[in-house]
């Protein structure tokens, strides 16, 4: 499996600045990098019905810090993974 995208490092005007990440409970601040975990469809029933049919939809999901999504420091090198 590859490691999900990677977005960062945050700025300090960035309106997820001191909201809780819901993996470790400590809120993101500036430098941060997250990534989003997918969690599905959620209650719209077109994005519901296209998943049953295993064709791509708008999940809803949630940030998290990248390391408590995969377990790698902000300081390990994945410039491939990068997203400012």
């Amino acid at each position: 499996m590859t490691d999900p995208r990677r977005f960062g490092p945050k700025t300090g005007s960035h309106p997820s600045i001191g909201k809780e990440c819901l993996a470790c409970h400590i809120p993101f601040k500036e430098g941060d990098y997250t990534t989003l975990i997918s969690l599905g469809p959620g209650d719209d029933l077109e994005a519901q019905e296209r998943s049953r049919q295993g064709r791509p939809y708008n999940a809803v999901a949630v940030e998290v810090h990248y390391s408590c999504a995969t377990g790698h420091s902000d300081q390990e090198s994945t410039p491939d993974k990068k997203v400012t």
